[in-house]
């Protein structure tokens, strides 16, 4: 909090530009693009001599580090700990930007439906809409303005129950046009009902549109590389028998996957790891409780097995990447092509091998190169846990390290 308290105007404006870039495309930037920059969104004038300036005090104190490029064109990035200071002076701009659209944000709200029901698609009838991520069934939405002056947006479903997602006025009359645009029929009162309007209903028959939710989980599904949603699982899902009738899309396809005869019902192309945290996304958005979403994961999709080698590719590739981040870089598709050489012995890991490779005569012949000095350097400490304290310390011996760096490489 210190730190923050002595920056100036204008090193607060450079920090939140090179955090806002580097959020986007992580590297150096040049002053003349941070200058074009601060031109375009700023309150004052910004000369280069002062910007350049306000750079070397900031290189002073730790928070930049100031780079070259071939054109002789100078540039900086952010240090570790100038990106701690920054980050969140530019989520305090991101934050103070919004407030300030938000405030001038005009809605005009739709009272009216979308278009007049038809003899096939009454008003009762729930429809599926999306709001902020999250799917919901409604056949109707209310704008609810309590006493006390705080909003809701209020979904009843055609089984008379009802959904309440509180947010501030402009988020709800978002809400409440995504649901008009859905063909939902909206409404505006005060203070929440306990009972949906029975005046608005066309019928009073409980219509289940399951169907439409399980085709759009079946799309994105697919998008995923999962397949097996058959025809005839849709018709278990959509028909079931009296005593799941009560039951959501999730809660029926569960138990519909369960009773299946194949072990695994559903087939996975993309590997477990590569898809988890999207298909996590999908299933809640889809409405699935964490325990669901967990079983269908896990038990009920058949994920391809991933051999060893190639686990072990993975993790060799996942360690050069945290060596970038550390600023250390090498030839990688060499490093790799030998590392797995066919020549090996196959029983021997990986790392055996690597440790071999670094801790010897062998590793100038990787272009080891950090963009920090030796000083500054947090990669070799990060890799002894994979090649040992004395492979590190070879290893040391032959990186080019910054200040040795050629211009060309900078």
């Amino acid at each position: 909090m210190t730190q923050t308290r002595r920056l100036s105007p204008l090193q607060r404006r450079v920090l939140t530009v090179l955090a806002a870039v580097g959020a986007k495309r992580p590297g150096p930037v040049a002053t003349r693009d941070i200058e074009r920059v601060l031109e375009q969104g700023g309150d004052a004038p910004v000369y280069g001599p002062n910007l350049r300036a306000s750079c070397r005090r900031m290189e002073a104190a730790g928070w930049l580090r100031t780079l070259r490029a071939p054109n002789l064109q100078l540039a900086v990035e952010l240090t570790d700990a100038g990106r701690d200071l920054a980050t969140p002076l530019l989520a305090a701009e991101q934050e103070r930007m919004l407030a300030e659209r938000r405030a001038t944000d005009v809605m005009v709200l739709p009272l009216a439906p979308a278009r007049p029901p038809d003899d096939t698609d009454t008003l009762a009838d729930d429809r599926l809409v999306e709001l902020d991520g999250r799917w919901h069934l409604a056949c109707r939405g209310d704008y609810v303005i309590r006493l006390d002056g705080t909003t809701c947006l209020q979904l009843w479903n055609a089984a008379g129950h009802v959904t309440r997602l509180p947010g501030d006025p402009l988020q709800v009359a978002q809400w409440l046009q995504s649901c008009h645009d859905a063909g939902i029929p909206v409404r505006m009162q005060i203070n929440e009902s306990d009972t949906p309007d029975k005046g608005m209903l066309k019928s009073t028959a409980q219509a289940d549109r399951t169907d439409t939710w399980f085709r759009q989980l079946d799309a994105e599904l697919q998008a995923l590389e999962i397949s097996g949603l058959t025809d005839t699982i849709r018709q278990a899902v959509v028909m079931p028998g009296e005593s799941f009738r009560a039951l959501p899309g999730p809660a029926r396809l569960l138990h519909v996957l369960r009773e299946s005869p194949e072990a695994f019902p559903l087939t996975a192309a993309a590997y477990e790891e590569d898809t988890e945290a999207a298909l996590a996304d999908l299933l809640a958005r889809a409405g699935f409780t964490p325990g669901q979403a967990q079983e269908l994961q896990r038990h009920r999709i058949r994920w391809p097995l991933m051999s060893e080698e190639e686990s072990d590719r993975r993790e060799l590739t996942s360690m050069l990447d945290e060596l970038e981040k550390r600023h250390l870089h090498c030839d990688r598709e060499r490093l790799t092509e030998i590392v797995f050489s066919p020549a090996r012995d196959m029983n021997e890991p990986w790392t055996v091998r690597l440790r071999w490779l670094l801790g010897g005569d062998l590793a100038a012949g990787f272009g080891f190169r950090s963009g920090v000095t030796r000083q500054e350097d947090r990669a070799l400490a990060w890799l002894t846990g994979y090649i040992g304290q004395e492979a590190a310390e070879q290893l040391a011996s032959v990186v080019v390290w910054n200040k040795e760096l050629p211009d060309a490489l900078l």
